[in-house]
């Protein structure tokens, strides 16, 4: 069985960053690292010159039935806070899954998304 790499991309305010940073290593991915079939799960922040910061969710998943045990049946909605939404500048409508031939495959996988 092939590792999956999950990503979501959303965009803030640049002046959000610290508080998104702090609040996604208190809660959103301390719960997926939790979950039976998560193998890794990370943010990445890039600040862009128009004053947004980009944040990139991913995590790597033993199998989609591991990824769909924590989300549910919808795999490609993205799982947003209600209170988390007023802060988001902009967001992907979909998660997106890419197989991966192995955990080694990360760097390869983090190229072809620009990161």
């Amino acid at each position: 069985m092939s590792p999956i790499l999950r990503t979501w991309t959303f965009w803030i305010h640049a002046s959000l960053r610290e508080e998104c940073r702090l609040h996604l290593e208190a809660t959103k991915l301390p719960e997926m690292r939790s979950q039976p079939g998560n193998r890794r799960a990370a943010a990445v922040f890039r600040d862009l010159e128009d004053g947004a910061t980009e944040v990139v969710v991913m995590s790597i998943w033993d199998s989609m039935a591991s990824i769909e045990a924590f989300v549910g049946k919808d795999l490609l909605a993205p799982t947003i806070d209600p209170g988390d939404r007023p802060k988001l500048f902009d967001h992907e409508p979909q998660v997106r899954h890419y197989p991966m031939r192995s955990i080694d495959d990360v760097p390869a996988q983090l190229r072809k998304l620009g990161l």
